[in-house]
């Protein structure tokens, strides 16, 4: 990037209070001050609105400096909220890996097995979700097996070429046999 335009955009940060951009993206992504990761959060804001000013002024020209504001804010929010969702990730995926390594640390300590305490509850729901597969259309358990996969509907309608509506009543009909099912 070009030494020059980041200067001025540092410059332009901190003149006219524009850090409260910054804080105004935070606000609207529903971080607080009192968050720990706040202020790590603020200067990676502070670097995007560098980024943000870089990447605008090299296609702007000055005169479109009220159209900056909106376009940082759009920019800055994306960008911490794919770190943030990133960082969610990450942990959801690391937290199954520090809870083995804490039970094997203290196996003997008493601790239940955390993967013994779903037990029953996933072999109901597997017992269930069996049970409603049985009993739906190859088109029903078409949709069941998108929806499990995270399809949407929209995209399922493209995928197996029919109408969203069509996709409505094979939902309709699964939950009719569900609800079958659960009132047993």
């Amino acid at each position: 990037m070009n030494d020059k335009i980041s200067t001025f955009a540092f410059k332009h940060l901190l003149q006219d209070d524009n850090t409260r951009l910054i804080h105004g993206v935070l606000k609207s992504l529903g971080i607080s001050p009192t968050r720990n990761d706040y202020q790590d959060l603020y200067q990676e804001g502070c670097l995007l609105y560098v980024e943000a000013y870089e990447h605008f002024f090299t296609t702007h020209s000055s005169e479109d400096l009220e159209v900056f504001g909106p376009f940082a804010f759009r920019l800055i929010k994306w960008r911490l909220l794919d770190r943030i969702r990133k960082e969610v990730k990450h942990q959801e995926h690391c937290k199954p890996l520090i809870t083995i390594h804490s039970d094997d640390t203290t196996e003997d300590s008493g601790y239940p097995d955390p993967f013994a305490s779903n037990f029953e509850g996933e072999i109901l729901a597997s017992a269930f979700f069996q049970e409603l597969w049985d009993k739906c259309t190859l088109q029903e358990q078409a949709y069941l097996a998108n929806r499990v996969a995270g399809v949407s509907i929209t995209k399922m309608a493209k995928m197996l070429g029919v109408s969203r509506q069509a996709i409505y009543k094979w939902r309709d009909g699964v939950i009719r046999k569900a609800k079958k099912i659960v009132a047993r």
